[in-house]
């Protein structure tokens, strides 16, 4: 009987030693760092768009702008994240002519909580059946877009598997063009967005039908792990074409502190505490401190890529709950009015002007 406990006991201890190797080997493999590289040819811009949640029609205002003042003229790549991957997908549409900035707009204004989810009493995950329905309307019947591949630009999605124990998020970044391993044109695109736009715990995970190759996983928000500011697609994609982008422009939306997106997820139907504990790192990533740590990243480990990238944040009075779609043309309103007074500003300069703001007013 001894025997046979032993023996039990050793194949279990194999078992997770095998398991727990492929997994970091499968975390390692979608997770490697680009070397910094020095490209002697340059060439377009790139544009990286975060998650906004609810505030998604502030970066539509500031792309719109960008748009408008040809900042998007030579555009290369589009990386984006969370409802980053929606305006990702919505801005391939208006570059090709198939939606307009006025067409787009009139659809956020008149976006509810209704028309993305629905929630019964206090349950988490809330039904998303509302957000699947409008993104094949948008996406599949207005734009004819199908599979990743369909994009005209040549573009990024990234999504995070999460069903691995330990639990931890891995990030794979889904391209129309091979800029990595993961990356296949035929990816359903809303299969894409549904998986990028999982908020952990409060959305449900989304799967693939078909996952060409991902690990046999559920996939959230892009952002919970690796790709709050994806900008790795970025350096892939140059590696890709083996040439570095003239511009990087980062967009986001104005950002929160991590008490003020702790407050607002708590007032997210009455959760409770257990769940924004859960929520913990998708709130730090979210937080104006986690997309300041990420810059920073950029400017230490890619200085040349630094120097050529500018910040499109918004910074106004107002405050816009993350988690409530009921004030879409407002939020636009303030948005595209603190725009017109204000340009990209150089990712150098604007950690300067951060630094400085730090050591007048520290915590």
């Amino acid at each position: 009987m001894q025997k046979v406990l032993k023996i039990a006991v050793f194949a279990l201890l194999l078992f997770l030693l095998i398991y727990f190797t492929v997994l970091v080997a499968w975390k390692i493999r979608a997770q490697a760092e680009v070397e910094p590289i020095a490209y002697s040819k340059r060439g377009g811009t790139a544009l990286v768009i975060t998650g906004a949640a609810a505030r998604i029609v502030q970066e539509a205002a500031l792309l719109e702008t960008l748009h408008k003042n040809g900042w998007l003229s030579d555009i290369c790549f589009i990386s984006g994240t969370s409802s980053g991957a929606i305006n990702t997908v919505m801005l391939n549409g208006i570059l090709e002519n198939k939606f307009s900035w006025n067409r787009y707009t009139s659809l956020l204004f008149s976006l509810h909580n209704q028309d993305v989810f629905t929630r019964m009493g206090r349950s988490l995950p809330v039904n998303i059946v509302p957000l699947e329905n409008l993104l094949m309307k948008v996406v599949n019947d207005s734009l004819c877009y199908t599979n990743i591949g369909d994009l005209p630009i040549k573009s990024s999605i990234s999504v995070s598997a999460v069903d691995i124990v330990p639990p931890f998020a891995t990030t794979y970044r889904l391209s129309n063009v091979k800029i990595n391993n993961e990356s296949n044109p035929a990816y359903n695109l809303v299969e894409t967005l549904l998986a990028s736009t999982a908020i952990p715990i409060l959305f449900p995970p989304a799967n693939f039908n078909e996952s060409f190759g991902l690990p046999n996983s559920s996939f959230v928000d892009g952002g919970v792990s690796d790709d709050h500011i994806p900008y790795e697609a970025v350096l892939q994609f140059e590696k890709y074409r083996g040439m570095g982008v003239d511009t990087l422009i980062i967009v986001s939306r104005k950002s929160d502190t991590r008490q003020q997106l702790r407050n607002e997820v708590e007032n997210f139907g009455n959760t409770d505490s257990r769940t924004i504990d859960k929520l913990g790192r998708w709130i730090d990533n979210l937080a104006a401190n986690g997309f300041i740590k990420s810059m920073k990243e950029i400017q230490q480990k890619y200085p040349d890529l630094a120097a050529r990238t500018y910040v499109y944040i918004p910074d106004f009075d107002e405050n816009f709950a993350l988690l409530d779609f009921t004030e879409m043309k407002h939020q636009y309103d303030v948005t595209a009015s603190w725009s017109e007074t204000h340009k990209p500003v150089p990712l150098n300069q604007y950690l300067d002007e951060i630094a400085r703001t730090e050591i007048k007013h520290p915590e």
